[in-house]
């Protein structure tokens, strides 16, 4: 396989495998440089389409044909290396929502939750082994830059765009190349912290959530070791419930949604590279408490050598 593959899956993948952003299906799995670039930046658009509601138990509540529930998603990834094995990231994402429900038409565009990664590559790899990844740490701090379900004023609640919380957490992530394959292993684990706001009876409300975590697991063929490249990635994501004190108290449930991404990309040269996805919240895994969603995403990426 191209070497340079490593280099795309361990800045796109994680980025493909992002749901809604408002509730428990976006992952906090940051993108990573892994190889000899001193900077990679991509740009991504997707669109996803609520096509169900799922609930703490029993079936999902599909939407009916006339409840059209669109999330559009323009991002920018960007990674630099400060030191040989020590990086920083951002994620700015610009998010639009809009619901057709009855006579019943609101959208609402603007930025969603922000997100800087640092990383240290704490297994290198310096020479060649059939089994040894490369591996690196990472800690991601998530900004409250768009509004959540609590700050939401628009009509259906079309203007949450984040979780509403600083929420910060490591992990750990590894990639490894085999021939015409590739690996990727992520985990994560956040924390997020208090929060106090008015409430609805205009007494302060105080929010305490749990903690929450993300996985990823992906594999990769490159057919013949071309600069063709096809995928598929599983990623359960986890949010616990969110414990609300003030005039009234009260719990959430907590959320659990599994993300199942297909990918093709194209190695268009040493330093630019595109890619096609599809995400699926239906087809593996028991989802709780979460809007159920089906997404295409388009992402360009590009690398600047040192």
């Amino acid at each position: 396989m191209n070497p340079k593959w490593l280099l795309f899956i361990a800045l796109t993948l994680p980025g493909l495998a992002q749901a809604a952003p408002c509730c428990g299906g976006a992952s906090a799995i940051p993108s990573l440089i892994s190889g000899d670039d001193r900077a990679q930046m991509a740009l991504s658009y997707s669109q996803a389409q609520v096509i169900g509601d799922m609930p703490v138990s029993g079936p999902a509540r599909m939407r009916p044909s006339d409840d059209l529930e669109q999330i559009h998603t323009l991002r920018i990834d960007t990674a630099y290396l400060l030191t040989e094995s020590v990086q920083l990231g951002l994620v700015v994402p610009v998010v639009k929502r809009s619901r057709d429900l009855g006579n019943q038409h609101p959208e609402s565009t603007g930025l969603g939750d922000v997100r800087i990664n640092a990383g240290y590559e704490f297994l290198p790899e310096i020479s060649y082994s059939p089994w040894k990844p490369r591996g690196f740490i990472f800690l991601t701090t998530t900004l409250p830059t768009g509004p959540s379900i609590y700050d939401a004023r628009a009509d259906l609640a079309v203007d949450a765009r984040g979780r509403g919380f600083l929420s910060v957490g490591p992990g750990v992530a590894f990639f490894k190349t085999y021939r015409s394959f590739d690996f990727t292993a992520m985990g994560e684990l956040h924390q997020a912290f208090t929060k106090t706001m008015d409430g609805t009876a205009g007494g302060p409300m105080r929010l305490s959530p749990g903690w929450g975590g993300s996985a990823l697991v992906g594999v990769g063929y490159s057919p013949g070791m071309s600069a063709l490249r096809l995928g598929v990635s599983v990623s359960p994501v986890y949010e616990g419930p969110i414990e609300v004190r003030g005039q009234f108290n009260s719990q959430s449930q907590d959320q659990l949604v599994w993300n199942t991404s297909f990918q093709a990309g194209y190695l268009i040269n040493d330093e630019w590279t595109a890619s096609a996805s599809y995400a699926d919240q239906t087809l593996l895994g028991q989802a709780r408490n979460v809007e159920l969603t089906r997404s295409v995403a388009m992402l360009l990426q590009k690398r600047w050598q040192l």
